[in-house]
Parts: C-alpha cells; sequence; structure tokens
C-alpha cells in the first residue's frame, strides 16, 4: 500500500495538516485577543469586576508557562530539525529533497507563529494585571 502512494503526496499532506492547525490555532488566537480587548474597554471605564482581575491574574500565569514551554520546545527542535534535514538531504535527491523539506518548514513556522501568540497575549494580560 505504501508503495502505491507516493512519497511527495504525504509530506504534502503533512504540510497541509499543519496549516490547517495553524489557521485553527489563529482563530482561537483572535478570540482570546477579542476578550482581552473587552478586558481592556472595561479598564478604561473602571468596571473590572473581581472575576476579571481574577481572570487576568490566572491566564497571565498560565501564559507565562506556556511561553517557558515554547520556547523549550523550540530549543529541543531545532537539533532534530537541522538532522531530519540532513537526513532528508542525504537519502533523497535534490529535488525531491526540497519538496520533502516544506514539512520541516511549516512545522518551524508553526512553532514560531505559536509562541509568538503566546507572547502577545501574555504581554496584553501583563499590562492589564500591572495598571492594577
Amino acid at each position: 500500500m505504501l508503495n502505491q502512494i507516493p512519497l511527495q503526496l504525504i509530506s504534502n499532506f503533512a504540510s497541509i495538516v499543519l496549516l490547517g492547525i495553524l489557521l485553527y490555532r489563529y482563530f482561537q488566537y483572535k478570540k482570546n485577543m477579542d476578550v482581552i480587548e473587552g478586558l481592556v474597554k472595561l479598564k478604561d471605564s473602571n468596571e473590572l469586576s473581581e472575576q476579571d482581575k481574577e481572570f487576568i491574574d490566572t491566564n497571565e500565569n498560565e501564559y507565562k508557562l506556556q511561553i517557558i514551554k515554547a520556547e523549550g520546545l523550540i530549543k529541543l527542535s531545532k537539533p532534530f530539525f537541522i538532522l531530519i534535514v540532513g537526513v532528508i538531504f542525504i537519502f533523497f535527491p535534490f529535488q525531491d529533497a526540497v519538496i520533502h523539506l516544506n514539512v520541516v518548514v511549516v512545522a518551524f513556522i508553526f512553532m514560531q507563529v505559536d509562541k509568538t501568540h503566546k507572547n502577545n497575549i501574555y504581554k496584553l494580560l501583563f499590562d492589564l494585571k500591572k495598571e492594577d
């Protein structure tokens, strides 16, 4: 069965799946940003309740931990990405290797975008908490 499916299709399918997950995460990020925007409006009008302040504090701490985990994952994965790229170039002709590299590139971009989203949300929550 695996011999009938070209390897390029598998790597392209994996890239498309990663892009789909990235798009899903983007929509989650937009929802979080809308919630934070609402909290900023409440803060500007001095209408933050204790629940809102608790929500800000809890999520600020949670995103701080998520940033640490994301940065650790990126540091850990860089050598594996380099190894995978090397193995791809060793076992495949250059033309095929470039096709398979898209999975590695998309995975690396996914991890960087995820870290950036978490950083942005954390900074906004930290600013909301700091202004109390």
